[in-house]
This record gives C-alpha cells, structure tokens and sequence, in this order.
C-alpha cells in the first residue's frame, strides 16, 4: 500500500472521529436567569455553573453585564446551578428540567463577610415565568405503569389538554398499526382546530415525520427507551414551528455515571396478565 493510501485512510479516520464527536443529541430545554445582589441589582461576570445530577457532567458561563445567563441544548432531567462573585457567598438551587422546556431560575446572591464560610441553597421558584406552553409531560415512569397496546407510546398523545381523536388509527387504514415497530403509523389525533396532517414528531431533536405522508410517523421509539415525552399544541419551538397541530417530542435515556440495564417483558395480547418489569443497577 503507497504512502498516499495510507495518508489517505489516516485523514478520512481523523476526520471521522472529530465528526463522531460532534453528533451529539439535539435537545430542546434550556436554562435562563438572572444573577442579582441583595438589593435586586444584576451581578455582572458572575460564574455560573450548571450541573447534571445523574451524569455529573458540568457546564459554566459567566453573566452578562446586566446579570443574565443562559444554557441551551440541554437534556431533561435534575440539575444543580451554582452562582458566585467576588464579595458575595456562593448559592446553589436544585431544579427539574423537562422535555423542550425553557425554564427561567433567578438566582439571588447573599453578601459575605470575613467570617462567612457557607453555601447558600435556594429553590426554584414554583412558576416559570419564561415558559407558556399548553402541554403534557409524561415520564419514564408513566410510560412503565400505563397500559400500552403493542407497547406503543404514540397513543398517550390523546392525554394532552386541547387534543382531540383515537390515538394510532385502527386496523385496516392506510399505514395504521399498534405496535412499535411499525415503519409507518397513522395517528388519529389533533388540536387548534387543525388536521392530523399538521401533527409533528420529534425523537432527539430529530424530525421523525414522513415528508410524503405529512402526520404519518416513520419511526417509533421502544417506551423503555424514552427519558420522557413532551406534547404540545401551542407556543411551539421555533425549531419546529410548521407544525401548527400537535407537537410531540420525545427525549430517550441519556445514561447516568454508573453502569446500569433494563430487562423488560410484556404480553402482546391486551388483557393478558399483569406485564413483568425488572430493572438492575450496577
């Protein structure tokens, strides 16, 4: 093999695993506030640290001139944000984050003095101001205790205040199925008044919706598979804004520090025994 062939090879692997590096899941939440001193000032410079609490995986950005911050792409889940400054005590507050949620969390910094050698913990205020939406959010924890026919989660969009329909289509129409490993699925379901051809589905910020039979799903996540799933009928994302139906987004697990695995079955007959669900942590 010629020097140039191998030069080649090395430049086409390089290049692969930078990209692989890259190709991170797309998430929709994100984190704001603002940063203020006691007398309801912002802190300019502020460092502001984010931390997932099952990964462990940390983020950090500093306020602006005006105290603001902000963290975007993000994975639902627990966090924990940090806030310090020069001549003030360092400040934690704990908070959920949920699917396509754009959560805003103020963080109000205390005074030190020569003496002072504490954290101060806070709590996320009860109302988000920064979010609208009319939606429903279920989790991994719903999508386990509910029954689903054929272990298909789609038919929980009918759950969602403003949505009208069955569900997944019956047998016998075009692309219908109740299982989760259909290529296509015809959701009967829709809300603001429109069709369920305006209807959007989203897995891991990817648009799993067909381009040639508009509401139709191509693809159709395992339940034990998916963190949570966020349904919206308004206020959408500008990231998915042409559908002006339904917008269903679904987030899959993301893993934690630890080693950890699901073992699962469940009857393919409706009205058979109670399903087994097992689950093993290392």
């Amino acid at each position: 093999m010629s020097n140039r062939v191998c030069a080649s090879i090395c430049k086409g692997l390089l290049l692969s695993s930078v990209f692989a590096s890259l190709c991170f899941a797309q998430f929709s939440s994100s984190v704001q506030g603002v940063i203020r001193d006691p007398s309801g000032a912002g802190v300019a410079n502020a460092i502001v640290t984010l931390l997932n609490s099952a990964t462990q995986v940390s983020r950090e950005t500093k306020s602006d001139n005006v105290g603001d911050y902000r963290f975007v792409s993000l994975a639902p889940g627990s966090y924990s944000i940090s806030a310090q400054a020069p001549g003030f005590v360092k400040t934690n507050v704990t908070v959920t984050l949920e699917t396509s949620q754009n959560l805003n969390v103020p963080v109000s910094l205390a005074l030190a003095t020569s003496t002072t050698a504490v954290e101060v913990t806070g709590a996320a205020p009860v109302i988000d101001t920064a979010d609208s939406r009319n939606q429903a959010t279920i989790q991994t924890q719903e999508l386990s205790a509910l029954p689903l026919p054929g272990r298909n989660m789609i038919n929980l969009v009918t759950l969602a205040p403003g949505v009208t329909g069955r569900g997944v289509a019956a047998f016998g129409s075009p692309g219908s199925a109740v299982d989760n490993f259909s290529t296509e699925t015809q959701v009967d379901a829709s809300a603001n008044g429109r069709s369920s051809n305006a209807n959007m589905f989203v897995v891991d910020g990817l648009d799993v919706t067909s381009n040639i039979r508009p509401g139709v799903l191509n693809l159709i996540p395992n339940p034990d598979s998916v963190q949570e799933t966020s349904i919206q009928v308004n206020t959408f994302n500008v990231d998915y804004g042409r559908a002006s139906s339904i917008q269903m987004t679904m987030t899959t697990k993301s893993g934690a520090d630890q080693f950890h695995g699901l073992a699962s079955e469940f009857p393919l007959a409706v009205g058979c025994a109670k399903p087994f669900f097992a689950a093993l942590e290392l």
